[in-house]
């Protein structure tokens, strides 16, 4: 069913996660059918755009140089591979910004702690469950660590040598590694871009071939040692063991089930643009790094449409945030918002994004549009309130029946998700001509 919104409320009709809340307006005599509106918010965290350096410190002051691979812990520190610098940079949650391992301008290989540690151009980050960060660095062809007491170490590979090679610690050989992933028993998945390959890396450092066929690009699906990639960029591991990877020079998403089996999971292979759809009717440009979140979303930097794009567990794609083919810097929401060749992300457990700007030197904040319906299933009833949830969070739903109003009243209780859907009643029939809800995601 359609339903008309009187013009002097349509400009008020909108939802908001930027901080944590949702703003839904509904008209108090008006029978909303199950419709969803919902907005992402883009922020810029630190980094002066289009300015690069190496400066620690606050975020107004503090400078990146090119800005990779993310990963952020449970106490929302951010790390970021900062790849020019060839540093790993620390962003805390009050907002300051220091250099964690490595030293600004100087690339080598050496294991060390802090600045005693060299690496050359890292790329991606990942983080376990022990608080351990590993490393791709790219330009020396390894895997690197570091332990929570800032210790750096090589776990695979040898710097300087690249090559195929599986085999344990040292003795494995990677190629230009990019992309990497961490599952919940701290097996590692390695995106060996240069290498056309998947690898696996157990926490002793056993290096094996995932899926892919050494040093053969294709698009090929099908068994794991007869599919082939395109310069693979990003993984990412589900709750259910399926590795996605964001295939960049094939312009698609690929899947890699626990069985061995090799899809094509998003986008056309070979085909590029920008197209929100279903599965193989969607289309991306050259993808960058991919994150999932607690409810097995998807979460994806189309780098070179400048836009981040969210696949459901149906892949569904959509995009959340940035405008395809325009570049630029502009903080907003949904499509106002403006990235520049982005490519790293982080999420957080509210599904939250970080993003690593990569041409615009910046680390941006982007609050992740949750789908809310407003419905009043009879006339003159109580109305519905559904948000998407996080299994497990609790939300607060608050009205109020004027948006210049001091206060929010709560509407009942506190709401403990227990799906990925949650709902809250209104059962006072409002007698004023509008009513605003808000649901506050708590702490």
């Amino acid at each position: 069913m359609n339903t008309e919104i009187p013009s002097r409320l349509t400009n008020r009709l909108h939802l908001w996660t930027g901080l944590q809340w949702l703003l839904c307006l509904l008209a108090g005599n008006l029978v909303l059918a199950p419709a969803a509106f919902s907005q992402s918010a883009v922020t810029t965290l630190a980094g002066s755009v289009l300015t690069s350096g190496s400066t620690d410190g606050n975020t107004a002051v503090a400078l990146f140089s090119d800005p990779t691979g993310l990963a952020m812990d449970g106490n929302g520190n951010i790390y970021v591979a900062d790849n020019q610098n060839h540093t790993i940079r620390k962003l805390s949650p009050d907002g300051v910004v220091s250099t964690l391992a490595g030293r600004a301008g100087q690339a080598g290989s050496a294991d060390g702690t802090g600045t005693n540690a060299f690496f050359n151009n890292p790329s991606g980050v990942a983080l376990d469950n022990n608080g351990t960060l590993y490393i791709t660095d790219t330009g020396n062809h390894t895997i690197r660590r570091i332990a929570p007491s800032g210790a750096v170490d090589t776990l695979a590979g040898k710097a300087g040598e690249s090559g195929t090679t599986n085999a344990t610690g040292n003795l494995a050989r990677f190629n230009t590694p990019l992309g990497i992933a961490v599952d919940q028993s701290g097996v590692l998945y390695v995106a060996d871009s240069a290498n056309q390959l998947i690898r696996r890396i157990t926490s002793a450092g056993a290096v094996s071939t995932l899926a892919g066929i050494p040093e053969v690009w294709g698009s090929a699906d099908g068994p794991v040692n007869t599919a082939t990639f395109n310069c693979p960029a990003g993984v990412a591991v589900d709750n259910n063991g399926n590795v996605y990877v964001s295939d960049s020079n094939n312009h698609a998403i690929r899947k890699i089930t626990p069985a061995g089996a090799v899809t094509t999971w998003a986008g056309s292979v070979g085909v590029d643009g920008n197209v929100d759809a279903t599965g193989q009717a969607a289309r991306f440009g050259k993808p960058g790094e991919l994150k999932i979140d607690k409810g097995n979303n998807l979460f994806v930097v189309d780098s070179f449409n400048h836009t981040i794009r969210k696949l459901t567990t149906n892949a569904v794609v959509t995009t959340i945030a940035g405008s395809a083919g325009n570049g630029g810097a502009a903080n907003g929401l949904g499509d106002e918002a403006r990235f520049l060749n982005p490519y790293g992300l982080a999420v957080d457990r509210n599904g939250n994004l970080r993003v690593s700007d990569t041409y615009n030197q910046t680390i941006r904040f982007l609050y992740a549009p949750i789908a809310a319906s407003l419905t009043q299933p009879s006339a003159n009833g109580s109305f519905v309130i559904a948000w998407q949830a996080v299994p497990g969070n609790q939300y607060q739903v608050q009205s109020r029946n004027a948006i210049g109003e001091a206060a929010w009243q709560n509407l009942g209780a506190v709401v403990t998700a227990t799906t990925t859907t949650a709902t809250q009643t209104d059962d006072s029939t409002p007698t004023v001509p509008q009513r605003f809800y808000r649901v506050l995601l708590l702490p």
